[in-house]
């Protein structure tokens, strides 16, 4: 049975490839838009200092590297992008298309199409954020430490996992507003604002700091950037992960839970095709 399910998962992605693959000049975009949304903050970054090291960021955090600093962060949103967007978003591709009632039909458990879109959006999302990095490094170059690539992975696989959780919710969310970039949006700038993406942890009120906390992009973004350049970070990292753990844990069983009822609402009440 699990490889049917898998199967049906990597048929998903494959599908989805081959939709974008088909719009080409989209495709693209899609490859340069991270790009285009770092740099201002870069730059400004550079602007502001007069350089690319801040005395102030190394007395906040422990490294004065603006650009390092901020394209590690922009590394989380992408997957940030990732839940909130390309499964958020799925469920209303698919009412576009017209296929939502064929792909709730398929033999399967209706999670395993999540699953697919989760699977194509994080390989499409790392190809982006690769790209990023290349790019900004060769612009500017980033230095970080090559030893703490490993468990900086390790992180961002926990908190990916959180983060599915939370894009199940949203693409079920979509089948009852239907316009559900709304829900998107919402949530994803909300995130963006309490995690330290482009500023130190510090910086932020009391309240919103207290908010981060219970973010798994939070110990996601400090974690990497803790690894690879030594950002000080206020929690230890057996704590990082057993807090990634359970927040992966609660996040993906209430995302299953809302999924699996709003799927029943649908259905019952005979609107999962309404556009």
């Amino acid at each position: 049975m699990i490889r049917h399910y898998l199967t049906a998962i990597n048929a998903e992605n494959i599908k989805e490839w081959k939709i974008e693959m088909s719009y080409l000049p989209d495709f693209i975009r899609s490859f340069i838009e991270p790009i285009v949304y770092v740099l201002p903050f870069v730059l400004y970054g550079i602007a502001l200092v007069g350089g690319r090291n801040s005395p102030n960021l190394a007395r906040l955090v422990g490294s004065g590297d603006i650009i390092t600093y901020v394209v590690l962060g922009y590394i989380v949103m992408g997957f940030l992008n990732t839940a909130c967007w390309g499964m958020g978003w799925s469920l209303r591709k698919e009412q576009w298309y017209g296929t939502i009632e064929t792909i709730f039909a398929a033999p399967v458990p209706r999670w395993v199409y999540i699953a697919g879109m989760a699977t194509h959006s994080t390989l499409h999302q790392g190809g982006m954020i690769g790209i990023q990095v290349i790019v900004i490094h060769l612009l500017f170059r980033i230095f970080f430490h090559t030893s703490g690539i490993l468990p900086s992975l390790l992180l961002i696989g926990l908190m990916l996992i959180a983060l599915y959780g939370m894009g199940m919710m949203v693409a079920a969310l979509a089948l009852i507003f239907k316009e559900g970039w709304i829900v998107s949006e919402i949530l994803h700038s909300i995130i963006s604002v309490v995690t330290p993406i482009a500023y130190p942890l510090s910086v932020l009120p009391v309240f919103l700091r207290e908010i981060a906390k219970f973010m798994p992009t939070t110990y996601g973004v400090l974690g990497i950037r803790h690894f690879l350049m030594g950002e000080r970070v206020f929690f230890t990292i057996p704590e990082a992960v057993f807090k990634l753990l359970l927040f992966g844990f609660v996040w993906v069983g209430f995302g299953i839970t809302i999924f699996l009822l709003i799927d029943r609402k649908v259905r019952r009440d005979g609107t999962l095709g309404h556009y």
